[in-house]
């Protein structure tokens, strides 16, 4: 058996999290299907970030007469060479199968889940719902691995600052996710508990001042190998986060202003504390569309936006510590 899978990524190049998240599925439907020969068509940028996936046979950029045929090849996948059509997109399948039983709650709980994985697992066979290992990779190469650590120092955390969606309009004109002001009590209550730490801005074109530097959008390996090299990251959901899963690196997830719930975003890197956010989330974004109610946000006064950042400093410095106290990192790829 020959198969293809197409990621049309040319029609949402600016979206990383969605990119990364495609290899969730590179071990699963190698494992599933057993091919002889397992291609995958993107574009470039796919291409270069998964080149030495073990894996997949073959990475490679559309052709031109594909990108303009795709959406008329029907659905393929069952015939004698599979070929698979991924997109980044809900589907309420998805959603069904989580309201069923204790789905959601075991889906929640899995360290190499999450709804993303499942979303893109479904297209493919709802049977890799089954599949243990549904975890986005990046496989770093020892050299890429090097030359960042020889850039980055080794008591360092990175931090993702970012904006609210691009529809939305906060009545207080803030344009972040998590306000300012409470990023700089935050970086102020990790400064104070080591001021020899070193913390970078990544993920965003504007340096908002917060961190000791800025690590702007630029090559998504060379990223990931940057964020490889420091003890956490902290942020809430997004491409960083995915990248971050991608590579097994610890963070520390929060809940940003009507942004996705940590609970189904988070793999088993990440730490998250229930105690610190409000209980309300469980009624809205994403929650609401799988329990089929109405969703709180129509109604509350959005204050998961103040999330309290020392407490959020605290789970940090807790985690800085103990690998401290084990004197090395925690990381397992």
């Amino acid at each position: 058996m020959r198969i293809k899978l197409y990621f049309p990524r040319w029609k949402f190049s600016y979206n990383l999290g969605d990119t990364v998240m495609l290899s969730c599925l590179f071990k699963a439907m190698k494992e599933h299907y057993r091919p002889q020969w397992f291609e995958v068509i993107g574009d470039d940028t796919m291409v270069e970030l998964f080149q030495n996936d073990p894996y997949v046979d073959h990475f490679r950029a559309a052709s031109w007469l594909e990108k303009k045929t795709l959406k008329f090849y029907g659905d393929r996948s069952k015939q004698k060479n599979p070929v698979f059509l991924v997109l980044p997109e809900w589907n309420s399948a998805v959603f069904e199968y989580l309201a069923i039983g204790d789905n959601l709650q075991r889906m929640i709980e899995h360290p190499k889940q999450n709804i993303l994985s499942l979303v893109y697992a479904q297209q493919i066979n709802t049977e890799l719902f089954n599949f243990d290992d549904l975890r986005p990779r990046i496989h770093l190469t020892p050299l890429e691995i090097n030359e960042a650590e020889s850039k980055i120092g080794n008591n360092s955390i990175a931090i993702h600052v970012a904006d609210i969606r691009g529809r939305q309009k906060r009545d207080d004109g803030e344009k972040l996710r998590y306000s300012l002001a409470s990023w700089q009590r935050l970086i102020a209550e990790l400064k104070t508990n080591d001021p020899t730490l070193k913390i970078y801005e990544v993920g965003s074109h504007v340096f908002h001042g917060l961190g000791d530097e800025h690590i702007p959008p630029g090559s998504i390996r060379k990223l990931a190998a940057q964020l490889n090299s420091m003890k956490l990251v902290v942020l809430s959901d997004g491409g960083i986060h995915n990248l971050c899963n991608a590579i097994d690196k610890k963070v520390v997830l929060f809940q940003g202003y009507e942004w996705n719930p940590p609970d189904m975003f988070k793999l088993g890197n990440g730490l998250f504390n229930e105690d610190i956010h409000l209980e309300c989330r469980k009624k809205c974004h994403i929650y609401s569309d799988i329990l089929k109610i109405d969703s709180a946000s129509k109604s509350c006064k959005k204050e998961c936006y103040d999330l309290n950042p020392i407490l959020l400093a605290k789970e940090c410095n807790d985690y800085l510590g103990l690998i401290a106290t084990n004197k090395g990192s925690t990381h397992v790829f």
